[in-house]
C-alpha cells in the first residue's frame, strides 16, 4: 500500500482501483505523492459554489502535489464530482469530525459567513486566506485581500463601487494569479445520454437552441424577470427565427412560473418545456444543449460559462460588474440609478427588471452573437436574427 499518495483514503479503494482494478502498489500509473494538503470550505449557494472552481487550475499550479478538500453543501456537491482537480468531497454536516483529527497546510475559507467562517476557525490549518468566525461570534477576514470583499457585504455602497469581477477577487484573497480559468463541471455522459434522448424529439427540424432560464434562487426575488418577459421574449425568437427552438428551464421554485409561461405559449411547438425537476447535472446537461442561454443572475450563468456556452444574462438588483462571461456573453441591465440595490423588494412603480424588455435582451443575444462581452445599459438598435450571424465557430457547439 501507498498511504502517501494523494489519491489514498485507508477506507474505501481508490477511483483507479475501481475503474481497472489496479493494485496499490508501486506499479501504479496515478500514483501521486502529497506534498501538501489543502482546505477549501465553500458551502454555497450552488451557482457561488460553481464558479468557485475557477481556482481550481491555479491552485494546482501553486501547489503541486497537493491533496485539494473541498467541504460543501450536500446539494452542491453533484457540482463538484468527477472534476479532477479535487481529491475529496465532503458534506458539511459530514465535516466536523474530520477537521477535528486532520491537519491541514492551508484553509481557504471563502464563505464570508457564520457557518463557513466555524468550520475554517475549527480547521487545524498551519496558514489561512479568507475569513473565520472569531471568538466574539464575528466574521473576520484572515488576511488583507480578503478584506475588500467582506467590506462589500456590510456596505451597499461599497458593493455598489465596486467594477472587479467575483473571479478576480477570489483569485487574490487566495493569493493566486488570475489566468481567466472557467468554472470547471462535468457532467456524466449517462446523465447527457439522458437529457439527449428526452429532449431529441421535441427538438427535431430546429437547427439552433436557446435555453431560457427562469429560475434566480430565493434570496433576492427581483432577480427574475416578469412572466410576461419570459413569454415575450420566447415569442419574439420564434418570430424572428423559426428554425431556433427555446427551451425553457428553472428550478421547483418555478413550476408555477414556467406553467405560465407555457401557457401563453402553448400553441407553439417550438417553445418546449424541460420541466423543474431536474437534478443539478440534468439542468447543466440541459444548459449544454444549447446555442444560446437567456437567464438571470443565476446557477445557469455559471454553468453556461462552464460548459463554454454563450450567454446573457437579465440583471437588475445585484451587481452586474461582479459577473464573468469570459468574453461569450453581455450583462444586460436597465439604465436606472438604483442598479444593484440588493434589496429583496422594490418599491419602485416600474422595477429595473420590468423596464429590460424583450427587444432589448433579443438585441444584447445578437450582439453576443457578433462577439465581445461588455455591461449593457444603453438601449440597441435594430437586431440581425441569429441565422445571419450563425458562422461564428463558437455558436452551435456540442462538446466541452
Amino acid at each position: 500500500m501507498r498511504p502517501d499518495c494523494r489519491h489514498f483514503t485507508g477506507a474505501i479503494p481508490c477511483r483507479f482501483h475501481k475503474r481497472d482494478g489496479r493494485a496499490c502498489d508501486e506499479r501504479c500509473e496515478d500514483y501521486s505523492r502529497v506534498v501538501r494538503r489543502i482546505l477549501i470550505v465553500k458551502l454555497g449557494a450552488a451557482g457561488d459554489v460553481l464558479r468557485t472552481t475557477c481556482i481550481l487550475p491555479a491552485l494546482r499550479h501553486a501547489y503541486p502535489g497537493a491533496q485539494i478538500t473541498w467541504i460543501t453543501e450536500a446539494p452542491a456537491m453533484p457540482l463538484l464530482e468527477g472534476n479532477p482537480l479535487i481529491d475529496r468531497i465532503v458534506a458539511r454536516d459530514r465535516a466536523v469530525e474530520r477537521l477535528l483529527v486532520e491537519r491541514f497546510d492551508l484553509g481557504l475559507g471563502l464563505d464570508p459567513d457564520e457557518q463557513g467562517g466555524a468550520l475554517l476557525a475549527l480547521a487545524r490549518c498551519a496558514a489561512r486566506a479568507g475569513y473565520v468566525l472569531d471568538d466574539l461570534g464575528r466574521v473576520m477576514p484572515v488576511n488583507v485581500a480578503a478584506r475588500q470583499w467582506w467590506v462589500m457585504g456590510l456596505d451597499d455602497g461599497e458593493k455598489r463601487s465596486n467594477r472587479r469581477t467575483y473571479q478576480s477577487l477570489l483569485h487574490e484573497i487566495c493569493g493566486l494569479e488570475d489566468s481567466g480559468s472557467r468554472p470547471q463541471l462535468f457532467v456524466p455522459a449517462a446523465v447527457r445520454d439522458r437529457v439527449r434522448d428526452r429532449l431529441s424529439p421535441s427538438l427535431a427540424g430546429f437547427d439552433r437552441v436557446v435555453v431560457l432560464n427562469t429560475g434566480g434562487g430565493g434570496r433576492w426575488p427581483q432577480k427574475k424577470w416578469t412572466p410576461a418577459h419570459y413569454a415575450g421574449f420566447a415569442r419574439l425568437v420564434r418570430r424572428r427565427e423559426p428554425r431556433t427552438a427555446v427551451i425553457v428551464a428553472g428550478g421547483p421554485e418555478e413550476r408555477a412560473l414556467n406553467a405560465d409561461v407555457m401557457r401563453a405559449s402553448a400553441a407553439d411547438a417550438g417553445i418546449i418545456d424541460a420541466g423543474c425537476a431536474n437534478t443539478l447535472t440534468e439542468f447543466a446537461a440541459i444548459v449544454e444543449r444549447a446555442d444560446l442561454v437567456v437567464t438571470s443572475d443565476s446557477l445557469a450563468l455559471h454553468v453556461a460559462t462552464a460548459v463554454s456556452r454563450p450567454v446573457v444574462a437579465i440583471v437588475g438588483p445585484t451587481s452586474p460588474w461582479e459577473l464573468e462571461t469570459y468574453g461569450t456573453g453581455e450583462v444586460v441591465t436597465a439604465d436606472v440609478p438604483c442598479l444593484a440595490c440588493y434589496r429583496r423588494a422594490c418599491d419602485k412603480a416600474v422595477t429595473c427588471m420590468e423596464l429590460l424588455l424583450p427587444e432589448r435582451v433579443y438585441a444584447a443575444c445578437v450582439r453576443v452573437r457578433r462577439g465581445g462581452q461588455r455591461v449593457a445599459t444603453a438601449a440597441a438598435g435594430s437586431p440581425l436574427p441569429f441565422s445571419a450571424l450563425r458562422a461564428a465557430p463558437q455558436y452551435g457547439r456540442r462538446g466541452r
